[in-house]
């Protein structure tokens, strides 16, 4: 899992002063990027190789409001894993007391530039993603244990 911090903006809150509610999914994606970037896995790299990865799937659970100024972490994980998809899950918190604002998942598929076909990712990248997948499995049975 890994572990971002976001200062909301005025531009991300809607009329009633709350965030509007597609920028959640906005944030899913700042994890998701930072999480390919710390497992080692270059996004351009990819598609400077023709590989795509679209998303297919993504759903949102708005628990409690995010508002302006507020200091939030964006907690990724990835849960499942094969050479032609990835899906993380995503939880959102207050940072200053740790509140759970929002939760969700999304899955995206590996595809070629060229014909938008499933590509399967090489030994290279998923190689990579696996040893990442692996170590988060490990800390969600740690954190079975200790709750």
């Amino acid at each position: 899992m890994i572990t971002i911090t976001e200062k909301v903006r005025f531009y991300e809150t809607d009329m009633m002063g709350i965030v509007h509610h597609s920028n959640q999914i906005r944030w899913f994606e700042c994890g998701r990027c930072a999480y390919f970037d710390e497992v080692g896995l270059d996004l351009f790299e990819l598609m400077d190789k023709k590989i795509l990865f679209p998303i297919k799937n993504v759903s949102c659970e708005y628990i409690q409001p995010i508002n302006f100024n507020d200091v939030i972490d964006i907690e990724t994980r990835l849960i499942k894993l094969s050479r032609a998809q990835v899906v993380f899950s995503y939880v959102i918190r207050r940072h200053a007391d740790g509140t759970l604002l929002c939760k969700g998942t999304t899955q995206n598929v590996f595809t070629s530039a060229d014909d938008n076909k499933v590509v399967r990712l090489n030994d290279t990248y998923f190689n990579r993603l696996k040893a990442a997948y692996e170590k988060d499995k490990e800390e969600l049975v740690k954190d079975d244990d200790c709750g």
